[in-house]
């Protein structure tokens, strides 16, 4: 990739000083996935808000490698974040820099985490937001899971049955002594994107943790200690 890009859209997943006026950024971008990029001059006292993370921009870039060069940079809307949703936020942020190869496209994640992000800074209920989220991410990454069809055999996840979930896999009916079990109206719920009960909500969470863990690998995520912290 020698030759600058055309103007492409972006979002700024993260941010570290390099040397003393300059930052690394991590770029989320539509057609080119997931690049690092040296900004310019952009720790510069008069410009001390560029390319922080939650920012929509316009960037242009040139270079080979893992790191390239932006050549153009322009902020197209800011996201208003605090308290949980920017946890939530900066929680999306660490999964995307973890999961996602360098420069690989995933558009239809791009249009995702623009959304999420609206939805984070409007106050919606932080649960369903990510819960949404981390199904589209493993949809992107080639696991998805259907929570309304059995493994194996296809046939449809029934309200009064339960199920065990087989990690990377999906969910089949439970058999006798399974360590855990989930309801299949559970599961429908889930497939739904319906988290209004307290269960759906939990089993969610325990659920799309652990098809993730595979991804995000054993280092702990800042989002999730701030969450935590926020909670006591």
């Amino acid at each position: 990739m020698a030759e600058p890009t055309l103007r492409q859209p972006a979002f700024v997943l993260h941010r570290r000083p390099y040397r003393e006026t300059s930052a690394i950024i991590e770029l989320l971008t539509r057609d080119h996935g997931r690049i690092a990029a040296v900004a310019r001059a952009v720790r510069r006292a008069r410009r001390p808000q560029a390319v922080e993370p939650f920012a929509s921009l316009e960037v242009a870039w040139r270079g080979r490698g893992r790191l390239m060069t932006l050549t153009a940079c322009e902020t197209t809307r800011r996201f208003a974040l605090s308290g949980r949703p920017l946890f939530a936020g900066m929680y999306m942020n660490e999964l995307l820099t973890r999961c996602l190869a360098p420069e690989e496209a995933v558009t239809p994640l791009f249009a995702a985490y623009g959304d999420t992000l609206a939805r984070l800074a409007a106050g919606c209920d932080l649960e369903p937001v990510l819960r949404t989220f981390e199904k589209r991410l493993l949809r992107e990454l080639g696991y998805g899971l259907a929570f309304d069809f059995e493994l194996g055999s296809g046939a449809a996840i029934e309200a009064e049955c339960r199920y065990e979930f087989v990690n990377g896999e999906g969910f089949r009916a439970a058999a006798g002594g399974a360590a855990a079990t989930y309801p299949g109206a559970v599961l429908l719920a889930i497939a739904a994107d319906c988290y209004d009960a307290p269960d759906v909500r939990r089993a969610a969470k325990t659920i799309l943790r652990a098809a993730l863990k595979a991804h995000v690998g054993d280092q702990p995520l800042t989002s999730r200690e701030l969450f935590r912290a926020a909670g006591r």
